[in-house]
């Protein structure tokens, strides 16, 4: 029954379409744009071997067609989570995550996927006697310049934000890049947060550190990776 409300919920869309400006034009981009998910749907299913991938797959479809996240209740999250299973809660996971990423950080991501870290450093505020307190400047890396980031700016942000993410994480200084730490700490950011600090009586303390993908950030990019793959192949296969 409720296959058949939604066709006659389609038709009736179809039908308010047909009348609006334009409606000849809109209607072929949203039958091609049909056509072209059933035809990836297709493929991913055929490459699909296991029951319990394909119900991933099925889950992840129905949680975009029947339950989407901005109109999602408190109460649907806790039926769906008493439904799913650990793949189909990592899939969810990882399709928020994908929404919370801007290109330049899919950048970072990339820059990292292949195992290679980089340098980061922070800037923490102490007192004269060495007493540290919190950061004043956080995340600056050589990374965003090595990836092809845009706005390179932002690159401190960005990593910030993985990191909240549980994307990224941090190692120990590594003693053989002594001198991008360098490099790193002539940034305009890192002398003018330390002469800030200098500034109202507090001192500058470096900390050297390098960055690289988390264990969550490596599953993350490899799913990622299957995904692009597929749509890959299919657009290779309309081309």
């Amino acid at each position: 029954m409720k296959a058949l409300g939604d066709g006659h919920t389609a038709q009736r869309v179809a039908g308010l379409l047909r009348r609006l400006p334009g409606a000849d034009f809109a209607t072929e981009r949203l039958q091609a744009v049909e056509r072209q998910l059933l035809q990836q749907l297709k493929r991913r299913m055929d490459r699909l071997e296991s029951p319990a991938s394909i119900s991933v797959l099925a889950v992840a479809m129905r949680s975009v067609a029947d339950h989407p996240a901005s109109g999602a209740s408190l109460q649907d999250l806790l039926q769906r989570s008493s439904e799913q299973g650990r793949d189909e809660a990592q899939a969810e996971f990882f399709g928020w995550v994908t929404s919370q990423l801007v290109p330049d950080q899919a950048r970072l991501l990339s820059a990292m996927s292949d195992g290679s870290t980089y340098p980061v450093i922070h800037v923490l505020a102490g007192s004269r006697i060495g007493l540290t307190a919190e950061p004043v400047v956080e995340w600056v890396s050589n990374i965003g310049r090595n990836a092809g980031v845009q706005w390179n700016d932002t690159t401190p942000v960005f990593i910030g934000r993985l990191r909240a993410l549980g994307l990224v994480e941090t190692g120990p200084e590594d003693a053989a890049r002594r001198v991008q730490y360098e490099m790193l700490e002539t940034e305009q950011v890192v002398r003018d947060g330390i002469a800030r600090l200098h500034k109202g009586g507090l001192k500058g303390h470096i900390v050297r550190r390098v960055l690289m993908l988390s264990a969550l950030g490596r599953a993350f990019w490899e799913s990622g990776r299957v995904a692009e793959d597929l749509t890959g192949s299919f657009a290779g296969s309309v081309g």
